[in-house]
């Protein structure tokens, strides 16, 4: 009989998206994106509960994040050029600082067109 082997290492993602209009250096008419955020958080096994976090929790806390920036000019909103790399950057700082408690693997900054078709993405990583 085969041994099955365990998984060693468990990672959870939380997704969310918001419009929001940006320019850059070289292309500055005002734009406007969907940009889909995926965050993984990273967690060895077995789990000390039934769940690494509170899959819903995590949504909410990526809609409140998102919120202020919903609809806006992110030129506006930065002290940064809001390219998607700088983008993913800020997410997770942010991210780090409201779940402390757990390993942030990764964030993803996915641009879209205003129908959700994807055109590129930036991800920062531990």
């Amino acid at each position: 009989m085969k041994t099955i082997p365990k998984p060693k290492n468990l990672n959870l993602s939380v997704f969310h998206e918001f419009k929001a209009s940006h320019s850059l250096p070289g292309f500055d008419t005002p734009h406007f994106h969907t940009w889909k955020v995926a965050a993984t958080f990273h967690s060895a096994l077995p789990l000390q509960g039934s769940k690494l976090l509170d899959l819903v929790g995590l949504q909410q806390m990526l809609e409140k994040m998102t919120k202020p920036l919903s609809g806006q000019y992110l030129n506006e909103q930065f002290t940064f050029d809001p390219t998607s790399e700088k983008i993913a950057e800020w997410f997770w700082d942010q991210i780090s600082l409201a779940v402390p408690s757990v390993a942030l693997q990764s964030v993803a900054i996915t641009l879209c067109d205003l129908e959700g078709n994807a055109s590129g993405s930036a991800m920062v990583s531990a």
